[in-house]
C-alpha cells in the first residue's frame, strides 16, 4: 500500500461487466486496504447489494452491457453512499444526470488517478462506522 490512500475498513462495491477489469479495479481496492464487495456485472445484482448489504462507497462502470448504471446511482445517492463512475466514455456525457455529474475516472484507470479520486470521494468515509484506526 502506498499510503496515500487509506480504504482500511471501507466496504467498496465493485459494479463492472468486464471480469478482467472488475478484478483489476477489486486488487486496487485491497492494495489500499478497502474490502471490495462484488464484483456484480448488472443493475439488477447491484441494486440489490445496495438494499441489502453495509456499504461505505461504490465503484461503477456507466454501461453494464449496454444498459445504462443511472439506476445504480441514485440508488447510491438516494442511500447517501458516495460512488465514483469508472467509464472508457472519457469526459463525454453519460447517460443520466447523476452519472455525468459524478466524480470519474477513465479506462484504464492509473493508480495515481485511482488514489486520488477515492481519496476525495471517499475520505470522510474514513472517519465512518467501519473505519478501523491503526
Amino acid at each position: 500500500m502506498s499510503g496515500e490512500l487509506s480504504l482500511d475498513g471501507l466496504r467498496i462495491l465493485i459494479v463492472d461487466d468486464e471480469f478482467l477489469i472488475a478484478m483489476n479495479i477489486e486488487s486496487m481496492v485491497e492494495d489500499n486496504g478497502g474490502q471490495p464487495v462484488g464484483p456484480v456485472a448488472d443493475v439488477k445484482g447491484a441494486l440489490a447489494i445496495i438494499q441489502d448489504e453495509q456499504l461505505d462507497g461504490a465503484l461503477l462502470d456507466a454501461n453494464l452491457s449496454g444498459e445504462s448504471s443511472e439506476p445504480i446511482a441514485l440508488a447510491l445517492q438516494a442511500a447517501g453512499i458516495p460512488f465514483v463512475v469508472i467509464t472508457g466514455y472519457g469526459r463525454l456525457d453519460l447517460d443520466g444526470v447523476t452519472l455525468s455529474a459524478a466524480p470519474r475516472l477513465t479506462k484504464p484507470v492509473n493508480a495515481r488517478e485511482f488514489q486520488a479520486t477515492l481519496g476525495s470521494v471517499f475520505g470522510a468515509a474514513t472517519a465512518g462506522p467501519n473505519a478501523r484506526i491503526g
